[in-house]
C-alpha cells in the first residue's frame, strides 16, 4: 500500500484539531536526559515493586500443618490444607479412618498431642 502524505497530513491535522497538538507529535522531539532518568526510574522502581510482590508468601496458603507441625513445599497438602486444615498424611491418618471421622473432623475434633507425637515417630521411622 503505497502512503499518500497529504492523507496523512489531513488525518493528522484532523487529529490536532480536534485532541490539541500534542497527540499528533513525535514524543521522541521534547525528549531529553532528564526525562530519560525518570523514565528509567519509574521503571526501576516498577521492576523493584513487581520482584519484590513475587517473593511475598500469598496469605491464604498456610505452609506448617496446624496438627503435626509439619512444615510442606507439596502442592498436594495445599489441598488438604484449604479444605480439611491438615497436611495431605495427617488427612490420612486421622480422616479417613472411617466415615465418621470426617464429619467429627468437620465439628471440631483434633488428635490428642500425644496421638500425634506417637503417629509422628511411626512416620519418621518409615
Amino acid at each position: 500500500m503505497k502512503k499518500d502524505s497529504n492523507y496523512i497530513a489531513a488525518v493528522e491535522k484532523a487529529i490536532a484539531e480536534k485532541y490539541g497538538k500534542e497527540t499528533v507529535q513525535d514524543f521522541r522531539n521534547d525528549w531529553d536526559e532528564k526525562r530519560e532518568a525518570e523514565y528509567l526510574d519509574q521503571l526501576k522502581q516498577k521492576t523493584k515493586k513487581a520482584r519484590k510482590n513475587k517473593r511475598q508468601k500469598p496469605e491464604h496458603l498456610e505452609r506448617n500443618c496446624p496438627v503435626c507441625k509439619t512444615y510442606s513445599f507439596s502442592a498436594q497438602d495445599d489441598l488438604y490444607m484449604n479444605r480439611f486444615k491438615c497436611c495431605r498424611q495427617c488427612y490420612i491418618e486421622y480422616i479417613t479412618l472411617s466415615p465418621t471421622h470426617e464429619k467429627k473432623w468437620q465439628s471440631g475434633w483434633r488428635p490428642s498431642d500425644a496421638e500425634v507425637k506417637k503417629r509422628m515417630s511411626i512416620r519418621r521411622q518409615k
